[in-house]
């Protein structure tokens, strides 16, 4: 359901979510354009929490990359209908990353080859900001938690009625608000399927 690969072939995944049903889970699959390890990692992180002089500019540079992969990954997406970023508060500080990056996804693909959302229309919006869980030593529960109170806070400003949406992340963690956005667009937005896409992916 992914596209990492295990160390010993015939291996299990050790994340818990990526070892439920799909129709547990809520979504079918998630890609990532790379592992989550240095130097990624810092520069994500970086770009997240303005760490860095001028890491806000990697917003545009996430976004080319995102196109990038959907071009060189056609067949895998080609028969999504709705490409939809996981909303940040409009308050988040320094700055909503996951918007940032999905308007230069937008803006890079200026032929209108993919489904990107117009980010002046967003499709699925997040009201208020809620407790974060991207710290380490946050246990399992706790994420779980968290994501719930993610996708509790999120409204849809557009249908997403059967329709295919790939959504977009910057990680890959456990899979908590993969879990919980993706139950909230099948069960409230009544969409079809739901894929992910994410820069990193922590690995397994």
């Amino acid at each position: 359901m992914c596209s990492q690969t295990l160390a010993v072939p015939g291996a299990k995944c050790g994340n818990i979510i990526c070892g439920w049903s799909a129709g547990t889970r809520f979504f079918t699959r998630v890609d990532a354009l790379a592992l989550y390890a240095t130097p990624l990692e810092q520069t994500i992180k970086e770009y997240k929490y303005d760490l860095k002089a001028g890491s806000q500019g990697w917003g545009v540079i996430f976004g080319r990359l995102i196109v990038g992969w959907l071009e060189a990954n056609e067949h895998l997406v080609d028969d999504i209908e709705l490409i939809i970023g996981n909303p940040t508060a409009p308050d988040r500080t320094p700055l909503q990353h996951i918007e940032t990056m999905m308007k230069a996804a937008h803006t890079e693909d200026a032929l209108g080859r993919w489904p990107i959302a117009d980010p002046e229309s967003p499709v699925l919006i997040k009201q208020h900001e809620t407790k974060k869980s991207a710290t380490g030593g946050v246990r399992w529960a706790e994420k779980m938690e968290a994501a719930r109170e993610h996708a509790s806070a999120l409204r849809l400003r557009q249908s997403v009625k059967g329709k295919r949406v790939l959504l977009v992340d910057d990680v890959f963690t456990t899979g908590s608000q993969f879990h919980t956005v993706s139950r909230f667009l099948i069960e409230r937005g009544h969409a079809r399927e739901v894929r992910g896409l994410v820069l990193a992916r922590v690995p397994w």
